[in-house]
């Protein structure tokens, strides 16, 4: 019998059984179209998020070259560039143009001597003081403006400068040489509108950047890069650039993010993660396999006439086996395009509410096919065997 009959063969047998036939596909379809949901999602999401990561392509792609002081809690305050610096980026090949990045500070801690005693106070820099308040009022953003030496001081503080809170109003708070007028008493610390987890004192940003004459503090540079050069590539240059002729060289190291190991890594969680979950998915196939088994075993005791007049004819054994695993076969791997195309348009619509696409793929494809035709093997063979081992003049009786 050759292949095109034994196909024919196997679709009129499972076609005799449509019902059963079709509640055995059922398992195998809801499994398959379960792991390709997971994995079409999995690689969209997956190449949505290299995508948006990777730095190689574009027309403004910039790369940040930091700095880090030898003792980086003694020297927070150095400087880690300067115009030298630029000028000696911009002859690296493949920069376009460089730039400082300021670090911004958006608090200090300073230590005061009050009537109580000595304490260190956390001073936070804000645009506008927006905390409750128990007397006075906040600082606006007009004060800010204006660079006004306005405070507003946490209660607990208030409370180390005199136990009359309300008296700490308009009381000097010396902060670097500079005097900073108490305007506020904030609401204690037991309350959850305390304006910060840790801050004690709160004064206008622009105030202290002003009267204090503290410049960003230029710990990093960014750089940017000419169309047609690797990022990656050009970072590194600069970095072993700033090593060898760098002016902080010898009191610090040069350092820019490796974006290739950190797509690697995060291609490989990813990857990780959604064959984990696919796993996961795929015992309802080893479920519906079971099924598949115990239908064919069903089918091979409901035929065993058939069976004794095939092998009376002068069938093989080979051929009966051949044609049970033919109608194993036929199950699963027709479940699993039916599958494969149920689960890849879910993905699509499931996409279509999340910022990325899904595309078919040969991976997914060849799981569809290959996980089918391996179950239809695996759980067919024992079935037919047991269809070929059938002894004729056992079944003439």
């Amino acid at each position: 019998m050759n292949l095109k009959r034994r196909v024919f063969s196997a679709y009129q047998a499972l076609k005799q059984n449509l019902r059963r036939s079709l509640l055995t596909m059922l398992g195998i379809v809801i499994g398959i179209a379960s792991v390709i949901t997971i994995l079409s999602l999995g690689q969209g999401f997956q190449s949505y998020t290299i995508k948006n990561l990777r730095q190689e392509t574009g027309k403004n792609v910039s790369v940040d070259i930091n700095f880090t002081p030898n003792d980086f809690e003694n020297n927070t305050s150095i400087d880690g560039f300067n115009e030298l610096d630029l000028h000696l980026v911009e002859q690296v090949e493949g920069v376009s143009s460089v730039k400082y990045k300021h670090l911004n500070e958006s608090s200090i801690m300073k230590e005061f001597r009050f009537q109580t005693g000595k304490y260190s106070k956390v001073i936070d820099f804000k645009k506008e003081s927006q905390v409750t308040l128990l007397h006075g009022r906040n600082f606006f953003p007009e004060d800010n403006q204006l660079k006004n030496k306005v405070a507003v001081m946490s209660k607990e503080t208030a409370e180390e400068i005199s136990p009359n809170i309300r008296s700490v109003i308009g009381y000097g708070i010396p902060i670097d040489g500079e005097l900073y007028t108490v305007i506020g008493i904030a609401q204690g610390r037991d309350s959850d509108e305390l304006f910060s987890d840790s801050a004690d004192i709160e004064i206008p940003q622009n105030t202290y950047e002003s009267y204090h004459n503290k410049n960003n503090v230029i710990s990093s540079i960014s750089i940017s890069i000419q169309q047609g050069y690797k990022p990656s590539t050009v970072a590194n240059s600069v970095v072993k650039k700033l090593s060898q002729d760098g002016s902080m060289s010898s009191q610090g190291t040069y350092s820019t993010l490796d974006m290739s190991s950190l797509l690697d890594g995060i291609s490989k969680i990813l990857s990780t993660l959604t064959l984990f979950i696919s796993g996961v998915a795929g015992i309802s196939l080893f479920i519906a396999g079971v099924g598949v088994m115990n239908m064919m075993y069903t089918s091979v005791s409901e035929r065993t006439k058939e069976i004794g007049i095939r092998r009376a004819l002068g069938a093989k054994r080979s051929e009966i086996r051949y044609q049970f695993l033919t109608e194993g076969l036929l199950l699963t791997i027709s479940s699993g395009l039916i599958g494969y195309l149920l689960g890849f348009l879910v993905a699509l619509v499931i996409s279509q509410f999340l910022p990325f696409e899904v595309r078919p793929t040969f991976f997914t494809v060849g799981i569809a096919i290959g996980s089918t035709s391996l179950l239809g093997l695996f759980f067919s063979i024992t079935p037919a065997n047991a269809a070929a081992r059938k002894d004729l003049v056992e079944i003439l009786r």
